[in-house]
């Protein structure tokens, strides 16, 4: 009886400690990333996944279907973010706050979870020692490990930019799914066979996956855990031939087949469609190439986590590289080397071996076999990081037994706690808004010709704001640096917006005499109509559709100049309804604009009747949407087509538009 009670006020004491560590953890990752509550979204792919993506803007049947049947969109299949961007978009519409509050608390159960996690694992692995004593004495180094994990400036990135929920939300359930496993399995065989801890873990991988397929070798790391520190394998002499090891292999067919959902992804970044086409497989990189670069990038996210300085969305190593280097040398002999020691040392470190191959693992699919160019990013470490954690942790449970090493284990794990907190939190300031950012990474780039690339949208968001002396200078910086067609028609668009046409038209000339992409020849069709240039505007059109017939800019620029242009020769009705047709089929009947592009071209056809419900619709949607400008705009054109008349642009320099509302 005394020992019974002894035991359950262990148990207390125990849940006590867990959940003030708990508390702890999430109060201190809360106040370092804090900041980004005030962050505005950035143009690097923000406006993309969420500020001008109209899927998300709604819960209804044709968005839903959109969410769970796109993979093109995002070069991603990832249904349960798109779902949480519209139920964050119900919640709060576009304002920044919201979005950047749903990363951060994501996070900070993210880190709490890695904390449980950890905690397990450890108590695995402690042999002869009954379940809640280890896990007793493992609540401190875990506490710790995860804090570090969370607070690691890495981990800025993901948090501060709302395009990467993603990460965030596929932790949290990937983090779900290992706990429930590893409750199920406690050492040696599970006390059910495929019992209802595992059934769950199994669930929550589902829903990882479908938040974001980037976790291809879960199951595989499950069966290095399996080998140790579950030790499920022993007394197994013979894999396949023996009763338990075949379980355990069969435990793993349901995360192969959830781990299917990678198909679509996989898929979709082969043929990019869209704003990714430049992002293609480099067919001209053979092998050596290829395998040096998953050894530099395997190496960089070993030593990367523990020099986090000078962080930046935009590396450049990879984008353009020569495999014969000193860096990918150094990076091959290190993997090479680490690998075989640890499989010869593997009865002495079977802890450390298990973590160097599920670093290996979980890196596989952000290893740059599927698209060029590639670039390591600080995002792909959030998964991968959680080895490091482990690590951390078991170092201090080792620490901790040795009387004289336990003050100083503890107090360098809290200094470094200290360090990297304020790393994070001067980090979580470039990430403010576009401009701060675009000014950090030109920085960090310092004479590397591709910060032209930054230098141009900096530009851009400068002339959103109207500080168009500064955005010229930018533009102008940009194309000494490195002209491209983004940059020339960039600057064409800025001195068109300022009535020097002469230079708007010769600024797009030099562009069409590079190497274009289907959406350069959109830009400069938009270009040359705003120049009041319609037939060169229409040639580009048709180059880009000929390019990319699924383009939807395209499809809608043309349609709008064959329905609503001043020159009776570029119009024409049937071909402007078709066209318009398809960019809304593409788009579900979901984009405002598309949909009153479509209106025009049946007035321009003679159809007033479909081309006032097509209004209608366009104006109604874009009051739904919180899109003031375009309703106002299909409000007016719904007169003119309740009074039979067709929408004609007026000349350029009357403050029209030459290219779709």
């Amino acid at each position: 009886m005394v020992r019974a009670v002894r035991h359950t006020g262990d148990l207390l004491l125990t849940m006590r400690r867990v959940w003030l560590s708990s508390l702890v953890v999430f109060l201190a990752t809360f106040a370092v990333f804090s900041r980004v509550l005030v962050a505005d979204f950035v143009q690097w792919d923000d406006d993309i996944s969420v500020y001008q993506n109209p899927h998300i803007q709604g819960l209804d049947w044709a968005r839903l279907h959109w969410m769970f049947s796109d993979a093109s969109y995002a070069m991603r299949y990832k249904p349960l973010t798109w779902l949480a961007y519209a139920l964050i978009y119900r919640a709060g519409g576009l304002a920044p706050a919201g979005y950047h509050f749903a990363n951060l608390l994501l996070h900070c159960f993210n880190a709490v979870l890695v904390l449980l996690v950890v905690r397990r694992l450890l108590a695995a692995g402690t042999q002869g020692r009954p379940i809640d004593e280890a896990l007793a004495q493992a609540t401190f180094p875990a506490g710790i490990a995860a804090l570090l994990w969370a607070i690691n400036p890495l981990r800025v990135e993901p948090v501060a930019r709302v395009t990467d929920l993603t990460f965030c939300l596929q932790l949290l359930f990937l983090l779900i799914s290992l706990w429930c496993y590893l409750r199920a399995w406690r050492g040696g065989v599970g006390e059910h066979r495929f019992g209802p801890w595992y059934w769950c873990s199994v669930a929550a991988f589902g829903l990882a996956m479908l938040a974001y397929p980037f976790a291809l070798g879960y199951g595989v790391v499950l069966l290095l855990l399996d080998w140790y520190p579950l030790a499920r394998f022993e007394g197994c002499s013979h894999w396949w031939q023996d009763s338990s090891a075949r379980r355990v292999l069969l435990e793993k067919v349901p995360f192969l087949f959830l781990g299917g959902m990678m198909l679509p992804t996989i898929a979709a970044r082969l043929n990019p469609a869209g704003v990714w086409m430049p992002f293609r497989v480099d067919v001209h990189m053979n092998l050596f190439e290829r395998a040096m670069q998953a050894f530099y990038v395997w190496a960089y996210y070993a030593w990367k986590p523990w020099a986090p300085f000078h962080l930046s969305p935009f590396y450049t190593t990879l984008m353009g590289f020569n495999p014969n280097t000193w860096p990918f040398w150094l990076s091959a002999a290190f993997v090479i080397g680490t690998t075989i020691l640890l499989v010869r040392r593997r009865r002495q470190w079977p802890w450390v071996l298990v973590l160097w191959a599920s670093h290996l693992v979980l890196l596989v699919p952000v290893l740059g076999l599927t698209e060029r160019p590639h670039f390591t990013v600080d995002r792909y470490d959030y998964l991968p990081g959680l080895v490091w954690a482990v690590a951390i942790a078991g170092a201090l449970r080792w620490v901790n037994t040795r009387l004289g090493l336990r003050a100083m284990g503890t107090a360098i794990a809290i200094t470094l706690a200290v360090f990297w907190g304020g790393l994070s939190l001067r980090q979580t300031r470039v990430w403010r808004n576009s401009t701060t950012l675009f000014t950090h990474m030109i920085h960090e780039l310092g004479d590397d010709p591709r910060r032209s690339d930054i230098q141009w949208r900096l530009g851009a968001v400068l002339a959103d704001q109207g500080r168009m002396q500064q955005a010229a200078q930018e533009y102008a910086a940009s194309l000494r640096t490195h002209p491209t067609p983004e940059a020339y028609f960039a600057f064409a668009e800025l001195l068109q917006r300022n009535g020097d046409r002469h230079g708007a038209l010769t600024n797009c000339l030099a562009a069409l005499g590079l190497d274009l992409t289907p959406l350069n020849r959109v830009q400069a069709g938009q270009v040359l109509a705003s120049l009041g240039r319609s037939a060169d505007a229409i040639i580009q059109y048709r180059v880009a559709l000929a390019m990319a017939p699924d383009l939807v800019p395209a499809l809608n620029n043309l349609a709008w100049i064959l329905a609503t242009d001043r020159g009776v020769t570029n119009r024409n009705g049937a071909e402007a309804v078709q066209l318009a047709q398809r960019a809304c089929v593409l788009t579900g009947y979901q984009t405002p604009v598309l949909i009153g592009t479509l209106a025009a071209g049946y007035a321009e056809a003679g159809r007033f009747k479909e081309a006032v419900d097509t209004a209608r619709r366009a104006r109604d949607l874009a009051l739904a949407a919180r899109q003031p400008d375009v309703a106002e705009k299909n409000r007016q054109l719904l007169g003119l087509y309740q009074s039979g008349r067709a929408y004609h642009q007026p000349p350029v320099g009357n403050g029209a538009s030459r290219v779709a509302q």
